[in-house]
């Protein structure tokens, strides 16, 4: 399947949840999250603010921070079309921004070459969203290539990258680019 049908195809399956399924589901991936070993482990989070029918991060982003973690959250710049992460303290803080998402003001960015220099790569942890991923492995995003973008210029000062999502979401096989970077592992429910 190419991208393109596997976007829509988990994008509709995904929207046609029930809000009571997607509660379920989001309390079961939210759990599974926090018992990983990666988050345990984990000093710097980039997550991201779900939107629409996205797997629920609000309680996931709100125990990184009671978990005395640093939480980073995406800003999205489309005219330059990129986005960087900013250090986010209190949840309330975050105003809309690209496409309605929520993002933080500009301020404290993930610093991804001091954790190289450092050598502190496995003290990070990105959670990323999607609308299909497949049984190798191979998520699709948007289709805006902004995690792509991100993860070929950050990616090696990022330890571990986890996709969160549903099951329907899940598609056979999509045909992946050689510039798609995967997930390490996909959280889905």
């Amino acid at each position: 399947m190419d991208k393109k049908e596997a976007r829509r195809a988990g994008l509709q399956a995904r929207g046609a949840m029930s809000e009571s399924e997607r509660l379920q589901c989001d309390s079961r991936i939210q759990r599974q999250i926090r018992r990983m070993d990666w988050y345990q482990q984990a000093e710097y989070v980039l997550s991201y603010a779900s939107f629409r029918s996205e797997a629920c991060t609000d309680v996931i982003n709100q125990w990184i921070l009671e978990d005395g973690k640093s939480l980073y959250l995406p800003k999205t710049y489309p005219d330059r079309n990129s986005m960087e992460f900013y250090r986010v303290q209190n949840l309330a803080e975050l105003t809309a921004g690209y496409q309605g998402i929520q993002e933080p003001a500009e301020g404290e960015a993930f610093d991804a070459q001091a954790v190289e220099r450092t050598g502190r790569e496995e003290a990070v942890l990105m959670l990323m969203p999607g609308a299909a991923f497949d049984k190798e492995g191979n998520r699709v995003g948007y289709g805006g290539g902004y995690y792509d973008r991100y993860l070929a210029e950050h990616g090696a000062a990022i330890g571990h990258r986890v996709m969160l999502a549903y099951a329907v979401q899940q598609m056979e096989r999509i045909q992946a680019e050689e510039y798609d970077v995967r997930p390490e592992r996909i959280v889905f429910q």
